[in-house]
């Protein structure tokens, strides 16, 4: 029996997308075979249960991890292997921790307070626990609304400005240094994150797009885009950027990570959905560490899951 020449043309397309959509998923699942599930920390009868932890802070020097327990009104640490060490708030004073940095002098800042966006300069060993005035900033068309934080080796501070769709870098004594920003009023800057060379890579959540600046805040990349594709974003909340330069998105209502390298190629995608010790349900914030550990507040189900990447 003979084969038509339209069928065989027809076979020869359907062959060739079939091919091409498996070439597609290898960078993901070998990405995803190197991703382990080494914790997950909820709390227990010696720290209590989480209450909606919203964000965290590894320390490379002191090698421990700081957890914003935000409905417990506390930070709380563990060691590298994850054992408890101790937790503080303040004397009842720190409200609603949302995000928080530590520096080389082992001072604390932290976004909380009752409403929530107030900056707080805690100094443990010196029991100095005050709020942070931004000093000198220029004026934004609205007020300063603080979100998220990070700092670079030199402790100087990155503030996300709500308010204003910018970036805010202090000294650790609250000056103002600079200010970063794009020509573009959807820019909301709801994460950011500073690597050893001082660039700074930052993500629009209402944009769907990540904005990479070079240590003088000029703008060298950005690439991304809304969507439900295998490479869009549907609710991006966090990023980070490990040592190798790739780069990790937090998508909230994909449940997943997606990978890019530096020059914004996408790699990968993982994680999912769900319930069961490593899905997600609601994450809020993402952070890698320098043996390539990624660290996820899994809020929706009030833990902390932390994954070791290949290295």
């Amino acid at each position: 029996m003979k084969i038509s020449q339209k069928f065989r043309k027809y076979f020869l397309r359907f062959t060739i997308s079939i091919f091409m959509g498996l070439i597609c998923l290898i960078p993901s699942l070998l990405f995803s075979a190197d991703i382990t599930l080494i914790a997950s920390l909820s709390g227990d009868k010696q720290t209590g249960k989480f209450n909606q932890p919203v964000s965290l802070f590894f320390d490379e020097s002191k090698k421990r991890l700081y957890i914003a327990d935000t409905g417990n009104n506390r930070l709380i640490s563990f060691d590298s292997e994850f054992n408890y060490i101790s937790e503080f708030d303040v004397g009842g004073k720190l409200k609603y921790p949302m995000s928080l940095v530590r520096n080389s002098r082992e001072q604390f800042f932290v976004i909380g307070g009752p409403a929530k966006h107030e900056i707080f300069f805690i100094d443990i060993p010196q029991r100095d626990f005050r709020r942070l005035e931004i000093r000198d900033s220029p004026a934004g068309e609205n007020p300063v609304v603080p979100g998220k934080l990070a700092i670079d080796k030199n402790d100087n501070l990155y503030i996300t400005d709500r308010g204003n769709g910018r970036i805010l870098v202090l000294n650790s004594k609250g000056r103002f240094l600079r200010e970063i920003k794009v020509e573009n009023r959807f820019a909301d800057f709801s994460d950011m994150r500073v690597d050893m060379d001082g660039n700074v890579y930052s993500l629009s959540t209402l944009e769907g797009k990540v904005y990479i600046f070079n240590n003088k805040g000029e703008l060298t990349l950005s690439f991304g885009k809304k969507g439900e594709g295998l490479q869009e974003f549907e609710f991006p909340v966090s990023i980070a950027v490990d040592k190798n330069g790739l780069i990790y998105v937090l998508d909230q209502h994909k449940g997943s990570i997606l990978v890019f390298k530096k020059d914004g190629i996408f790699q990968s995608s993982f994680l999912k959905n769900g319930w069961n010790p490593g899905e997600l349900n609601k994450p809020s914030y993402l952070y890698t560490d320098m043996e390539n550990k990624i660290y996820i507040v899994d809020r929706g189900n009030n833990r902390i899951q932390v994954f070791q990447a290949g290295k």
